[in-house]
């Protein structure tokens, strides 16, 4: 069987830049008391809406039992609140704190900028068939 290099490998290079995205907002997050990247995805989350712990592990694609842990601490940090849902009373809700919105409004342009700087390496057409096949990789999975 004839070896071939992994280096230029879709899941390898998007495992790479997934890794160092990740390690990026660590970095910035801790001068806010954010210390994993499942804090910046729920972040993230709750600050369109509300929304159950299965659907928080669902959109940042971490088991419930890890997403329950990280809210436990975001609530012991008084940044998030659990209630129980008004339509199903077996569901748990997660929502901001004022404090929790009050660190995501920190916290966002940090995002923000990740994407910026991205973007800019980036020509306009090359960025949205970029994106377009990010898009695409995604819904194939």
């Amino acid at each position: 069987m004839k070896k071939t290099s992994l280096e230029n490998a879709p899941g390898r290079m998007l495992h790479s830049i997934s890794s160092k995205l990740i390690k990026r907002l660590e970095k910035e997050g801790k001068e806010f008391g954010l210390t994993t990247s499942n804090q910046f995805g729920i972040l993230l989350l709750l600050s369109n809406s509300t929304m159950s712990q299965k659907e928080i592990a669902n959109q940042t694609f971490a088991d419930e039992p890890t997403t329950t842990r990280t809210s436990d601490r975001m609530i012991r940090n008084g940044l998030v609140e659990k209630k129980r849902s008004i339509e199903d009373k077996r569901k748990q809700i997660v929502q901001m704190t004022p404090k929790g919105e009050e660190l995501f409004e920190n916290v966002f342009p940090l995002v923000l900028n990740i994407n910026k700087e991205i973007k800019n390496m980036l020509e306009e057409d090359e960025y949205n068939q970029f994106v377009n096949t990010m898009q695409k990789i995604d819904a194939s999975f």
